[in-house]
């Protein structure tokens, strides 16, 4: 009985994203830069997003990426000036057959 729960748990583990890349999805934010000395945390953010869709069942490495807009559009549209730091999202689902990066814009 001890077996089949520590078993049940290592799979739960592996398929939520709690430890490294989950099977069935992950999401982690990390910041884009690590100094932050002196940077002020700005009143607005923005989302760049870029989608990838991965063709898994053949050896072929077939993908596609698209992204919503480029980062100078996006932060003109969230009426941003000055840009103090950045953070990335990362999204990853049924072992990256679809994933999404999201850089998150912070500023004034």
């Amino acid at each position: 009985m001890r077996l089949f729960r520590m078993l049940g748990a290592m799979l739960s583990l592996a398929t939520v994203g709690c430890v490294g890349q989950g099977l069935l999805y992950t999401r982690v934010v990390k910041p884009y830069s690590s100094d932050f000395r002196g940077t002020p945390a700005g009143g607005k953010t923005c989302r760049v997003n870029e989608h990838i869709l991965r063709e898994p069942f053949s050896r072929a490495d077939v993908s596609v990426s698209f992204t919503s807009r480029v980062v100078k559009e996006a932060a003109r549209a969230g009426g941003m000036t000055n840009l103090y730091y950045a953070d990335l999202e990362t999204l990853s689902i049924l072992n990256g057959i679809y994933g999404r990066k999201t850089l998150i814009l912070c500023g004034d």
